[in-house]
């Protein structure tokens, strides 16, 4: 009995995980990160971009819309480790092609590995 509740309490963090998708419309927004107003790149309309809640083993699906409108675009994710999905880590033209102005993108990978500095920043082709 006991060896089949500690092979269950293995399995937990599986059971619970769970699929987050979000939507994004990545584009210019005017803010002011230094004092000084300027256009930066922002996500849905805000910036700073919003906070992705997730946990270890959750699928993570972001639907990524380029409204840039003159840039090319992927999403760099800091702190999340793409163990196997390198193709998700958008740097552009490195592992990932860039989105194009006007196109989209699905991110699809599991949380494997968070750091503490986990974040995201959208990425502007060269």
């Amino acid at each position: 009995m006991h060896s089949f509740s500690l092979l269950l309490l293995g399995f937990g963090p599986l059971a619970l995980a769970k699929t987050v998708h979000y939507n994004w419309n990545i584009g210019w927004v005017t803010a002011a990160p230094d004092g000084f107003s300027r256009p930066v790149i922002g996500i849905n309309g805000e910036w700073p971009c919003p906070q992705i809640d997730v946990e270890l083993g959750d699928r993570l699906v972001i639907d990524v819309y380029n409204g840039l409108g003159n840039q090319s675009t992927s999403v760099h994710w800091h702190g999340i480790h793409q163990k196997g999905t390198s193709d998700m880590d958008g740097s552009s033209g490195v592992t990932q092609c860039p989105i194009a102005p006007g196109q989209s993108f699905k991110y699809d990978f599991k949380v494997c590995i968070l750091t503490l500095s986990s974040m995201s920043k959208a990425l502007t082709g060269l």
